[in-house]
């Protein structure tokens, strides 16, 4: 990939806003839920695996498929985050500010998997 633009960098700081918002719940929840805690640890850690090889992957197909690897650490974040709140451990404000977070780094997401899909249609093209 000869460029990079900013909004790659922006994708990337909304999955490392979702990662240390999931580490922070999982300190939170070390003690009462150690499920749920290293449920949560675990989605964050492949998160930021897969968001930090996104960032420095030298070809569209290999930062798809890292950005796609995303997308399993934000499910099990989502998961775990809502068990916790269902069974009392953590309320509604930190579910919902997880929550926001988990949907603008889903949203950045998408709209880079959309940039470098088309971005590959247009190098098959030429």
């Amino acid at each position: 990939m000869n460029t990079r633009p900013l909004y790659v960098a922006d994708c990337f700081a909304a999955h490392h806003e979702l990662a240390d918002r999931a580490h922070a719940l999982s300190r939170f929840l070390r003690h009462t839920n150690a499920d749920e805690s290293d449920l949560l640890r675990l989605g964050a850690v492949c998160l930021q695996i897969a968001s930090e090889r996104a960032l420095g992957a030298r070809e569209e197909r290999e930062a798809i498929r890292s950005w796609v690897e995303c997308e399993i650490g934000d499910l099990q974040i989502r998961g775990a985050t809502y068990r916790a709140l269902a069974l009392g451990h953590i309320g509604n404000p930190d579910y919902d500010e997880t929550f926001r977070a988990a949907s603008q780094a889903t949203r950045a997401r998408r709209d880079e998997l959309l940039r470098l899909r088309r971005r590959l249609r247009q190098l098959a093209v030429i």
